[in-house]
């Protein structure tokens, strides 16, 4: 992982990094599940902040957004550290490490996910199929029958689906789920309690928002892709996460992150909508380096 940020520097001055975490955990629990490290082991976490801290020079989000705004020269490898929805590891396990390495670091928490420790899609998906030996699914955009009995092959069938899922907003999410657990004799689960399943409580994110490092940003109510929403939905997303941060934290949020965050997912009006709620920036997941003159609600962030 070291070398991997190895070739990301030395960052050019006035241009910056955007890094993308969802979780940090001590140990991987599960065969199939998180197989893409979408919550990375501590260990790796700590190699990754001793590197940037060594290399780097970590900004706030407000300290990056007034320097582009008010012309001050950033130094060179500058970079950001972000989280996504909203897990809990993210209090008792990530953030500990950034204060001890003093790195600052933005929290971007989906409201359902905080009111109703929910589960998003995919993860229940992986559920499944982590807790099913073998079997045979029917998907609806294929003919042919995905059978799985091993790692691979479940491994598989989960880049098939998201691969599916994320590239057609026609395909009813919730009918595909019900689906997948019929098929696999399984009741789908509204809650998962395990560590990459927890999510962050409104105690918990207003004791991370209350220490100088941290900042917490929306990252919409119930973490749909914006572009599969009318508009009437996507107002409902953002309002929704709005009301309860304000409910529950009284924070009147000035940083927000796309749900999926490619380039399908967003478009001009949500932009337009979180610029009438005075969201300030709004980074994609879309992979890359940013410089100054970026667009603060096109931003690019590097996945990790």
């Amino acid at each position: 992982m070291t070398k991997l940020l190895g070739n990301f520097f030395p960052i050019k001055k006035n241009n910056f990094l955007i890094f993308l975490f969802h979780g940090v955990i001590k140990k991987n629990l599960f065969s199939v599940r998180n197989y893409n490290n979408k919550h990375i082991l501590e260990k790796k976490f700590i190699k990754i902040l001793s590197f940037l801290k060594k290399n780097g020079n970590a900004l706030s989000i407000d300290e990056l957004c007034n320097s582009i705004r008010n012309n001050i020269d950033l130094p060179k490898n500058s970079y950001l550290i972000t989280f996504d929805d909203g897990f809990e590891n993210n209090y008792s396990i990530a953030a500990p490490i950034l204060k001890h390495f003093k790195i600052p670091a933005i929290f971007y928490f989906s409201s359902d996910f905080i009111e109703n420790n929910s589960v998003s899609w995919i993860d229940k998906i992986e559920h499944c199929l982590e807790k099913t030996s073998k079997g045979t699914l029917s998907l609806p955009w294929s003919k042919k029958k995905f059978s799985f009995n091993n790692r691979k092959n479940k491994i598989k069938i989960l880049e098939n689906i998201r691969r599916h899922v994320k590239n057609d907003f026609s395909i009813n999410i919730t009918e595909l789920i019900n689906n997948i657990f019929f098929q696999c004799n399984m009741k789908v689960p509204n809650k998962l309690y395990s560590n990459i399943d927890k999510k962050i409580n409104w105690k918990k994110v207003n004791k991370l928002n209350e220490h100088h490092l941290f900042t917490i940003g929306g990252h919409s109510h119930e973490h749909f892709s914006f572009g599969s929403l009318t508009k009437k939905e996507i107002d409902f997303q953002i309002f929704q996460s709005f009301k309860l941060f304000k409910k529950n934290t009284r924070l009147d949020l000035k940083h927000y992150s796309y749900p999926e965050g490619q380039k399908r997912d967003f478009n001009t009006y949500v932009i337009k909508k979180l610029k009438s709620k005075k969201i300030i920036c709004c980074p994609s997941a879309i992979d890359g380096i940013n410089k100054i003159s970026t667009d603060f609600f096109k931003l690019k962030r590097k996945m990790i």
